[in-house]
């Protein structure tokens, strides 16, 4: 199916604003278990080791309670949004600047938020129908298999 028109068709359905339900300890817990546990931090200094080892404290209420926040008035605070960026060695002469690559280090606490968010959209789109089946990236339990099955697959 043409993918313009199954969006045409199923954008009719669709509410015209999203509305997010209130996050539960459950999901944030569970996001903070998926989280690899690292030492690496962003300007805040807590690593998500740090956090999981503190989550039974900060997650029932503060964090759970900001969190909320954030979903209904649909604003990512901007002091989330600041990342600590570092130079990452990748080889050759040390010295040399080419052979370094930018890296990105963000708070945990984004982190947190920004995967719950995805979730949330990400479930939304899939009751609303909104994405195709030929919508490969970012899908969860997409395997590889279904691509090489896509009417759409061109190769070079």
């Amino acid at each position: 199916m043409d993918p313009l028109v199954h969006l045409r068709r199923n954008f009719i359905k669709v509410d015209e604003s999203i509305k997010f339900k209130n996050t539960t300890t459950h999901e944030i817990y569970k996001i903070i278990r998926s989280l690899k546990s690292k030492d690496s931090h962003g300007y805040d200094g807590i690593s998500t080791r740090i956090l999981k080892l503190s989550a039974p404290y900060i997650v029932p209420h503060p964090l759970i309670s900001i969190i909320n926040r954030i979903l209904l008035s649909g604003i990512f605070p901007d002091r989330l949004k600041y990342s600590e960026v570092k130079p990452l060695f990748k080889s050759g002469n040390a010295s040399d600047l080419v052979n370094y690559r930018p890296v990105s280090l963000l708070t945990s606490f984004s982190k947190i938020i920004e995967k719950l968010i995805y979730q949330k959209f990400y479930h939304f789109f899939e009751q609303q129908n909104i994405l195709v089946k030929e919508q490969h990236g970012f899908r969860i339990k997409n395997y590889p298999r279904r691509q090489l099955r896509s009417p759409f697959l061109i190769t070079f």
